[in-house]
């Protein structure tokens, strides 16, 4: 199977289809309509599974059969399938919101969520810039910025000041950047992935984003450690200001919560 189309198959198990599923619905594309036989060969499905997968398939909406003897099946479209499962979804989000109604707890009561997988932390992050309304500075490496760009990039078209700082090289800038443009691949070989992000002083995600499941990080509205993740990034965009020869005052001054202090003449 091609790389694209384990892809998909993947995918399709996210939506709760099996493999099998993914596999019959590949073969269906690529030639319809097909009897139950023809799906069985081009898709390496048992004959005696293929049967009960196609019926399980057809109550589901994704296929039809179209002829009865023999009868032959057809997908829906990539693109019908896809609103197919937009709208069940959506049903089922907006049944699971009327259920839940009234057992909301309290996030107030949580000093710190600890959050554990890379995927968990990269969704909890999108929530944080999508909920900013002001002020949003960050800490990262370049593979995280890419895979936040279109929530950052909507930031930006709401009026939120950005301001991102890496040691590695920005591919794609969007706010203020400061950055060392280092290569991550060489990073690799001193530091493990780490990010730090602060939405409108009021929130901090920190962790590690090493993309696996042993990635840990923590979301909380602690001030304390809010104040000192702000401090972790001006101090780091300061240095930067130094080593690299520009002025840091404006892009500190931004990030700071007191923006009257000049943090340069202090370390001079």
């Amino acid at each position: 199977m091609e790389k694209t189309e384990k892809e998909l198959v993947q995918i399709l198990s996210e939506f709760g289809f099996n493999a099998s599923v993914g596999k019959a619905y590949l073969a269906l594309l690529k030639n319809n309509p097909a009897t139950g036989y023809e799906i069985s060969s081009r898709s390496g499905i048992p004959r005696s599974a293929i049967y009960s997968i196609l019926k399980n398939m057809e109550s589901q909406g994704i296929i039809n059969s179209v002829a009865q003897s023999p009868r032959k099946y057809v997908p829906l479209s990539p693109s019908s399938l896809v609103e197919h499962l937009d709208r069940l979804h959506s049903h089922r989000i907006a049944s699971l919101t009327d259920t839940l109604e009234g057992f909301d707890i309290d996030d107030e009561s949580f000093d710190f969520w600890h959050l554990h997988g890379y995927q968990n932390i990269l969704l909890k992050m999108k929530e944080c810039i999508n909920n900013c309304k002001e002020k949003l500075f960050m800490s990262s490496w370049d593979k995280e910025f890419l895979k936040l760009d279109r929530e950052l990039g909507k930031a930006e078209k709401r009026g939120v000041e950005i301001t991102l700082f890496s040691f590695s090289t920005i591919s794609k800038k969007i706010g203020v950047t400061v950055s060392y443009e280092l290569i991550e691949k060489e990073l690799l070989e001193v530091w493990k992935p780490k990010f730090l992000l602060v939405t409108d002083h009021d929130i901090t995600m920190m962790g590690s984003a090493i993309e696996n499941d042993s990635d840990r990080a923590i979301w909380t509205q602690n001030k304390a450690i809010i104040e000192i993740a702000t401090d972790h990034i001006v101090l780091d965009i300061t240095l930067a200001g130094t080593r690299l020869n520009f002025d840091s005052t404006p892009i500190v001054q931004k990030v700071m919560r007191r923006p009257e202090i000049y943090l340069n003449k202090l370390l001079r």
